[in-house]
């Protein structure tokens, strides 16, 4: 996955970077959207050594972007597929009417349960630089306006 943006603030070996909305990642989590302006915030490691105000491009590892998706959307779905299914088991040994809406509720909360911790977890996923973007190369120094 290749991008462009412009670096907008740069901090030890970390680069912010504003990219265009990309229809790719725009849900990851790993951006931050900016309604105003249409840009998402990128955090991205900085080793091509950009500056405020450089167009870069940035790169991320088909690997990595799955693996980062995976977390996302993939845990949740199997933990709500584990309570759906477990909970069919369970309340219709149980005798219930209504077993099938219980499963579903259960299923519904192991998956609300997941989502919260990934959320309560997600600086120690952020922090990490394998699901970080890469500046790869700059385009122009400093020749554009920060956004």
């Amino acid at each position: 996955m290749i991008t462009t943006g412009v670096v907008v603030k740069v901090e030890d070996e970390k680069a912010y970077v504003h990219i265009a909305r990309n229809t790719a990642c725009e849900n990851c989590g790993a951006c931050h959207f900016d309604e105003k302006t249409l840009n998402m915030q990128v955090t991205a490691v900085n080793h091509a050594g950009a500056k405020v105000g450089d167009q870069v491009e940035l790169s991320m590892e088909n690997v990595n972007f799955f693996r980062a998706s995976f977390f996302l959307y993939g845990i949740p779905l199997i933990t709500l597929l584990v309570g759906l299914f477990s909970g069919i088991y369970l309340f219709q040994s149980m005798g219930l009417k209504l077993y099938d809406v219980y499963a579903i509720l259960l299923g519904l909360a192991f998956m609300a349960v997941t989502y919260i911790i990934l959320r309560m977890n997600k600086d120690k996923f952020a922090d990490n630089k394998r699901y970080m973007s890469v500046i790869t190369g700059i385009k122009h120094h400093g020749e554009l306006p920060v956004i």
